[in-house]
């Protein structure tokens, strides 16, 4: 728990029964938002992650309480050091980590480890990640390394080769046609192009995520696979999680006991 320094904004802020007001510590914006934003207001910041410390619990009793230092998503809502969020929608942070690292695991983190989840068994499978190099890319690595698959990363510059293999990659290549050999599961970050396609190995799966990707990518089912092999084809969106969801206190696990780093993504400080 942490202490309540008062805020100016803070009785400002209309407040819903099952609602808690928090004081803004750190926020994360996500790549798709600021691709879909329009001209807003000065001031406005977007993003759906925030971590922050309750001011006021939520009238009808339940969540978190004055002094919890709590991560939650934001639903719909402008940017203010002071704001509102649903109980259904914050987690109660242990001390060990920081309002960054927690505005930063929500909806990125937990859309690569569903993307693991999603092709199931990894360890001694073959895999393939575009965009390695950034974002829920390396956080791709990272997992997929972690349980024991042989990951095969693409990066757009080969500065960052190094930085990927020290993730878990065991070959780091700059050119789609330099990866080697089929792949049983492909994560492709559509960013106007399919890097995967011909890739996936017969009985594999090619998911597709970042779909709000500025430049979208249009191709024709055998094109992309290179012929009717018999391959599955996957089109990913995140769901935003629960507070009963285990995902969020296991990653929070593997972040404090060193397992993974979570280097990839982060998040950006909005001052108390």
């Amino acid at each position: 728990m942490t202490e309540i320094q008062t805020h100016p904004q803070d009785q400002s802020v209309a407040q819903a029964e099952d609602e808690i007001v928090i004081a803004v510590r750190a926020i994360a914006p996500e790549h798709a938002e600021t691709i879909k934003a329009e001209p807003l207001p000065e001031g406005w910041l977007t993003g759906w992650d925030v971590a922050g410390v309750v001011m006021r619990a939520a009238p009808e009793g339940f969540g978190p309480k004055p002094g919890d230092r709590v991560v939650g998503v934001a639903t719909g809502t402008e940017w203010a050091p002071c704001m509102a969020l649903s109980t259904e929608y914050a987690v109660v942070l242990p001390d060990h980590v920081s309002f960054e690292q927690a505005a930063a695991l929500r909806v990125a983190v937990l859309t690569a480890l569903r993307l693991v989840r999603s092709a199931g068994t990894m360890a001694g499978r073959r895999v393939l990640v575009t965009g390695a190099e950034q974002g829920i890319g390396r956080l791709l690595v990272e997992l997929a390394a972690t349980l024991r698959a042989e990951v095969t990363g693409i990066v757009g510059r080969a500065s960052e080769a190094g930085q990927v293999a020290e993730l878990g990659a065991t070959h780091v290549v700059c050119d789609a046609a330099e990866a080697e050999g089929a792949f049983d599961v492909v994560y492709d970050a559509v960013a106007g192009s399919t890097a995967g396609a011909g890739l996936v190995a017969d009985g594999g799966v090619v998911f597709l995520y970042e779909s709000f990707a500025a430049n979208g990518a249009d191709t024709s089912f055998f094109r992309f696979f290179g012929g009717p092999a018999q391959a599955g084809l996957r089109h990913f969106v995140f769901r935003t999680a629960t507070p009963e969801d285990r995902e969020l206190a296991q990653l929070l696990d593997l972040l404090t006991v060193g397992e993974l780093s979570f280097g990839g993504v982060g998040a950006t400080v909005q001052p108390a």
